[in-house]
Order: C-alpha cells, then structure tokens, then sequence
C-alpha cells in the first residue's frame, strides 16, 4: 500500500487485524443510547511497526452495554522509515494524514467487526455511523528512537 505526502510515498503493509474485546454485558432497555470511541496506536520503533486500533463503545445511561476494539497492524517499509526519521534525533514522524487514515481503516474495520459480531442478535440494531477521523489534535505522530 501506499500513502502519498509531500510527493513522497510512505510504503506500508497490513500485516494483520486483531479483535482485542467483544463484550455485550446486557442488553439496554431504553433509546437514551451514546457512542464513544478511542483510537488507540502502538508502536515498535525497531520493527518499523504501528498498530492503530478502534474502541467503541455503546452506552445506556453511563453503562457500557456493548463494546469492540480492533487493532490493524502495519509495517512501514524500511526505507520510507529512514526517509521519515528525523536528521538530529531519528526519532520518526509520521504524517497526520496518515495516522488519520489508518485511524479511518481502524474505524471502519470495527464496523465489519460489529456487523459480523451482532449478526442475528438484538445488538444488530446498533451500528457505528460514518465519521471523520481526525486525531492527534492535528500533529503528526513522533516515534521516538530508543535510547
């Protein structure tokens, strides 16, 4: 895969998706229904890896009545992380478009997770709506080098 910035493409590849929860704890009476979610990201500076996952979270009255979290993780080329480390630190920075795009496959794959989960059960009728992803508060990511 490939994500272009700054006429540079940052060569990637999906080495896997893990469903880190399912839990439906009970099942919620009311419509007063709310949704969160979390983009959690790890990462492996010597691997070259990152791991941007979902958690979502369906509430009923402040309890959690359903929750997913799904992590994808990808290796980034090693050539490309080079071209992202920094010259004085080598600590690496990845792009904010990138991170919130991975945070959007996270998103979406969540989704997937929790049609497939909820298939024929009284949980289906919940779903994630479309969102946009920004996180980070609009900065890049910084990997900071090992000592």
């Amino acid at each position: 895969m490939y994500f272009r910035k700054e006429m540079k493409d940052i060569k990637y590849n999906l080495r896997g998706v893990s469903i880190e929860q399912f839990a439906t704890p009970f099942e919620p009476l009311s419509d007063e229904i709310e949704v969160k979610i979390g983009i959690p990201i790890k990462t492996n500076y010597q691997k070259h890896a990152i791991a941007v996952g979902a958690n979502v979270q369906f509430l009923e009255k402040g309890k959690v009545f359903m929750v997913a979290e799904v992590f994808c993780h990808y290796l980034v080329e090693s050539d490309c992380w080079k071209q992202l480390s920094e010259v004085d630190s080598k600590d690496v920075v990845l792009p904010k478009e990138f991170i919130n795009n991975l945070a959007g496959i996270a998103v979406s794959t969540v989704r997937g997770v929790l049609c497939a989960k909820t298939e024929n059960t009284p949980f289906s009728k919940y779903y994630l709506p479309l969102i946009k992803v920004d996180i980070n508060q609009g900065e890049d990511l910084k990997i900071a080098k090992p000592e």
